[in-house]
């Protein structure tokens, strides 16, 4: 079972891979963000199931346990235009929330398998929802079967506060589970120019030195 739920994901992936390679990014916009620790936290229960002697004795599960969330990380928001997987020459166009240069400090519940989520959201407005399924997160891609236990997050950014939620998973079968709650607050904002625009600047750039040096040659 588990090698079946591994090869469903890895097609699951592989497909999402062969759509994104024919995806351009238009524009992104990066922005630190600091986690707010007395919003924040993860709170681990662990999977399996109870077993039970001949003599009806049962054992239990371990007790709930909740760690605090700290730390930094930074949002990215990227426009992308990107072919329908069934009509190649229909483009569609989705805004994307996504995580990097993370920083989390999960005060224990990593060493239990939980893992900050790196996969991205769909934007809609302010707010935006996502799933750690290959087959779900690709907007019109269609096409696509998976199965097993995949994490997901949903929550509002409005450029300066994030609030989210979510779950996330450890194991195949009867997993341990992690929900998590956090906001975090804007520290910093730094754009990310288009390729375009970044050639557009290089160029500029470099015909004002060509001028400059036109006239210092004139006088």
């Amino acid at each position: 079972m588990n090698s079946l739920i591994q090869t469903c994901r890895t097609a699951a992936t592989n497909t999402l891979a062969i759509l994104a390679m024919s995806a351009a990014a238009n524009s992104a916009h990066a922005i630190t963000l600091q986690i707010d620790p007395a919003q924040s936290s993860v709170t681990f229960t662990s999977g399996g199931v109870v077993l039970c002697d001949p003599d009806g004795n049962c054992g239990t599960l371990p007790e709930p346990q909740t760690f605090t969330l700290s730390g930094s990380f930074d949002v990215v928001q990227e426009t992308w235009s990107f072919p329908v997987w069934s009509d190649p020459l229909t483009m569609v166009e989705e805004t994307w929330l996504r995580f990097q240069s993370v920083a989390v400090d999960s005060g224990g519940a990593a060493a239990l398998g939980f893992v900050f989520p790196g996969y991205h959201a769909v934007v809609t407005g302010e707010s935006f929802s996502a799933s750690e399924n290959p087959c779900g997160g690709l907007g019109g891609s269609g096409g696509c079967w998976s199965m097993g236990y995949f994490g997901s997050y949903a929550g509002s950014f409005d450029g300066t506060t994030l609030s989210m939620s979510g779950t996330d998973y450890a194991g195949d079968f009867f997993p341990d589970t992690f929900s998590f709650n956090l906001v975090a607050i804007a520290a910093d904002a730094v754009s990310v120019p288009e390729p375009g625009t970044l050639a557009c600047l290089t160029l500029g750039a470099l015909g004002l030195g060509i001028s400059r040096r036109r006239r210092s040659l004139d006088a």
